[in-house]
């Protein structure tokens, strides 16, 4: 019977070592992935630029080359994202009306509060911002 408890013991340990090493390793990849994407496009591209450049193993002059067409290319991502922006949220607003009008009033307060809290997120998250 000690063995039993000691062997329990000894697994409840383990276990709880083991679920306590995986929410931390979860609490550290979810915090680097926020930090990631609120880090902006400057971010993105130096973490592109760093990731090639070590599986590469490029040179410093193709490293400075890879990087200013990372940044371009980004730029450009920018300005196309910027173009059609004002069509998405036209084609969303227009979706949005459409599901409204099949719904019933309680239905419909509830989709109004889904789409305020999505617009609220959004704009917590910089969602209006164009980097």
């Amino acid at each position: 019977m000690k063995n039993f408890k000691a062997i329990a013991g000894i697994l409840l340990v383990f276990f709880l070592g083991a679920a306590g090493g995986a929410l931390a390793t979860y609490m550290i990849y979810q915090a680097r992935l926020e930090h990631f994407i609120s880090g902006g496009h400057k971010m993105r591209e130096d973490v592109i630029v760093e990731r090639l450049t070590r599986e590469l193993n490029l040179d410093s002059l193709q490293k400075g080359q890879v990087k200013a067409i990372t940044h371009e290319a980004h730029e450009g991502i920018v300005r196309l994202k910027n173009q059609i922006h004002p069509q998405i949220e036209a084609l969303l607003t227009a979706s949005q009306e459409r599901i409204k009008a099949v719904l019933r009033p309680d239905q419909r307060e509830k989709f109004d509060r889904i789409i305020a809290e999505r617009k609220q997120r959004k704009s917590l998250q910089g969602g209006g911002r164009r980097d």
